[in-house]
C-alpha cells in the first residue's frame, strides 16, 4: 500500500494564507493612511480658509477702530474749535459792546427821526413828546458785564422817562435806579441820578435801529 506524505502541502497552504493575511492587513493600513491623509488635507484646507477669513476680519476691525479713533479725534477738534470761536465771539462782543450801547443811549436821548421810528418808540411805551434835551449823561462805565451811569435831568419825571427807555433797551438788563435827588432847594434846580444794571452782549450782529 502506497502512503503519500501531505505535510509539505499543508505547510505551503498555511504560508500562502499567512502571506494573504499580511497583504490584506498592509492594504487596510495603507487605505486607512490614505483616508486619514485625505481627511487631514480637507481639514487643513478648511482651517487655512478660516484663518484667512479671521485675518481679513481682523484687518476690517482694525480699519473700523482707526475710523472710530479718527472720528473721535475730529469730534474733539470740532468741539475745541467751537469753544475757541465762542470765546472769540464773546471777546469781539465785549470789544464792540460799549460802542453799541453808547449808540443806543444816544438814540434814547434823541427825538424820533421819522414815522417808523416814532411807531417803534410808541411800541416800547416811550413818550414821543418828551424833550430829550432835558436829560444828559455825565459818565458811563462798564466792568465784568455790569454798567453804571450818572447824569443830570430837569425833573424826576425826565429821569423816569429815561429809566423807561433803558428798561426796554436791547443791550441793558436788570436796570435799576440807584440815586435820584435834587441838587438845590430851588424848584428849577437840576436832578442828579445814577442808574446801574447788567450788560447784554447778544444781538450785536443785528441793527436794531
Amino acid at each position: 500500500m502506497i502512503r503519500v506524505n501531505l505535510l509539505p502541502i499543508k505547510q505551503a497552504r498555511r504560508r500562502s494564507q499567512g502571506r494573504v493575511q499580511i497583504i490584506l492587513f498592509v492594504g487596510l493600513i495603507v487605505i486607512e493612511l490614505v483616508i486619514l491623509f485625505a481627511i487631514y488635507a480637507v481639514v487643513n484646507e478648511q482651517l487655512s480658509e478660516k484663518q484667512t477669513e479671521v485675518a481679513a476680519l481682523e484687518q476690517e476691525v482694525q480699519g473700523l477702530e482707526r475710523d472710530v479713533a479718527g472720528a473721535e479725534q475730529l469730534e474733539a477738534q470740532v468741539q475745541q474749535l467751537n469753544e475757541q470761536l465762542a470765546v472769540l465771539s464773546e471777546l469781539e462782543a465785549r470789544r464792540i459792546g460799549p460802542v453799541r450801547m453808547l449808540d443806543e443811549i444816544q438814540a434814547m436821548l434823541s427825538p424820533y427821526r421819522n414815522e417808523e421810528d416814532r411807531v417803534n418808540q410808541l411800541r416800547r411805551d416811550w413818550n414821543v413828546d418828551w424833550d430829550t434835551r432835558r436829560l444828559w449823561v455825565q459818565d458811563f462805565s462798564e466792568a465784568e458785564g455790569e454798567f453804571s451811569l450818572n447824569g443830570f435831568a430837569g425833573t424826576a419825571d425826565d429821569v423816569a422817562e429815561f429809566l423807561q427807555r433803558m428798561t426796554t433797551a436791547y443791550h441793558f438788563d436788570n436796570v435799576q435806579l440807584d440815586v435820584v435827588e435834587r441838587m438845590g432847594r430851588e424848584r428849577d434846580s437840576l436832578v442828579r441820578f445814577r442808574i446801574y444794571g447788567e450788560l447784554s452782549y447778544t444781538g450785536f450782529d443785528n441793527d436794531e435801529g
